[in-house]
């Protein structure tokens, strides 16, 4: 089990997406339709944990090939499959979702709407870090505990973009 640990963000995870998308670039060739930054670690200025968040919109789940990536099946990606690099550290997220699936729409957004409202990140980082203090050596009850913000901030960022 791996420990929750917050860390500044470092202009560096920009430059590991793009190392890491250039890599899986070659694996999935035609398959890969695009490839997003996705979660906390996307949105400048907030604590997150460490690791290389990264959506892939394909054109078939089935002909996803992983290769240095474990599969764990859905795991939370509704729809989609999720992948890991890095054993318990989670270095490498990694969520793929066919075309056309309502979820790359979502993550895509909650990033855009953080990203472009400081002070709602702001108010994104205070539950996390008191979360993170609280559940330090457990990641579910972490992530559960932030679920509540995340689905209001899919909701706003529903209303942002229609707006």
């Amino acid at each position: 089990m791996s420990a929750v640990q917050l860390e500044a963000h470092p202009r560096q995870w920009s430059e590991d997406f793009k190392n890491a998308v250039g890599v899986i670039k070659a694996i999935l060739t035609d398959n890969l339709i695009a490839a997003y930054h996705i979660g906390s670690i996307a949105v400048v200025g907030i604590r997150a944990k460490p690791g290389i968040d990264i959506l892939l919109e394909v054109k078939s789940l089935n002909a996803a090939e992983q290769h240095s990536y474990e599969a764990k099946g859905e795991y939370g990606a509704k729809g989609g499959r999720f992948f890991q690099k890095g054993g318990d550290k989670r270095t490498h997220p990694l969520h793929l979702f066919e075309s056309g699936n309502p979820a790359i729409e979502r993550h895509r957004l909650f990033v855009a709407l953080m990203n472009a409202h400081p002070d709602q990140t702001a108010e994104y980082e205070k539950p996390k870090i008191a979360l993170a203090n609280k559940y330090k050596e457990a990641p579910e009850p972490y992530a559960q505990g932030k679920s509540v913000f995340i689905q209001a901030m899919d909701a706003e960022a529903a209303k942002w973009k229609n707006s």
